[in-house]
């Protein structure tokens, strides 16, 4: 019988030093600081294709999968997670960025297109499959005549910093809200905004 107490956390990201702290990396940089603040140790896959790292919460057991491969071969590090597992893509949430969702903004939704994102894709393909959980972080839209790809390869700006550290402490605890309670979850990643302090 499958145990519907398991959960999987699943961060995308270009794992080379030269990519840290871009828009496109928001996703592992989100469980690596969850990992963090939990003391959880991610370690290397035998196959060098993931880090993992596992905690118990409220009853749960919950993985959380960091792919050592490009974002474009993400599908690789899920299939090579997945292979000897009973999976049950209700209890898998992806985290990502997108650029279609406005800058701070949050979504949460089950089985929905790549949406152009590269990443999602290679998931997508390699475990045809689409009945998963994606958690999308608006990284925004690039200015006019900025190509997209090399927009997400950028680096927040300075004043977007401190935005960015919020979010990524509200996306966490989306993500701790989620075994609990999907539909919570759901809403509360979809009533997320930037707060204006004056």
């Amino acid at each position: 019988m499958e145990n519907k107490k398991n959960f999987t956390f699943i961060g995308l990201w270009n794992p080379q030093k030269k990519y840290e702290k871009t828009r496109h990396n928001i996703g592992a940089d989100c469980l690596v600081r969850l990992s963090e603040k939990n003391n959880i140790s991610l370690k290397t896959h035998k196959s060098g294709k993931f880090q993992l790292g596992s905690y118990e919460e409220d009853g749960y057991e919950i993985d959380i999968v960091i792919p050592m491969v490009s974002m474009n071969n993400s599908g690789e590090a899920v299939k090579e997670y997945i292979k000897n597992k009973n999976m049950d893509y209700e209890n898998l949430v992806v985290l990502h960025d997108d650029i279609d969702l406005g800058f701070g903004r949050l979504r949460l939704k089950k089985g929905s297109g790549d949406g152009g994102h590269n990443g999602i894709k290679s998931i997508n393909y390699i475990i045809n499959a689409t009945d998963y959980f994606r958690l999308r972080i608006g990284v925004g839209r690039p200015l006019s005549g900025i190509d997209p790809a090399e927009y997400v390869l950028s680096r927040f700006l300075s004043d977007e910093i401190e935005e960015i550290k919020f979010l990524v402490e509200d996306a966490i605890d989306i993500v701790k809200v989620f075994p609990k309670d999907k539909e919570m979850a759901i809403k509360q990643a979809s009533e997320r905004r930037i707060i204006d302090v004056v």
